[in-house]
């Protein structure tokens, strides 16, 4: 999937997640970025998203991991 095509959401909790559902059901790729594995980024998979874990409040992981969201 080309950079340009998708679509990064942080903190996907209510109002993400009501971006999230209307994103992929336009068919846009989508991918969610949460700070633990568990039975929300679960629920996000189900929606339809490509699951990452991620803490965007700390810049060091944010450096390092560019490519999390810059295809």
């Amino acid at each position: 999937m080309a950079a340009s095509d998708l679509v990064l959401i942080a903190g996907a909790g209510g109002v993400g997640s009501a971006v999230l559902e209307r994103l992929r059901a336009g068919d846009v790729p989508v991918r969610a970025m949460v700070r633990r594995d568990g039975e929300h980024a679960a629920a996000l998979r189900e929606l339809g998203a490509e699951v990452v874990l991620g803490d965007l409040t700390r810049p060091e992981f944010v450096a390092a991991h560019r490519d999390l969201y810059l295809d």
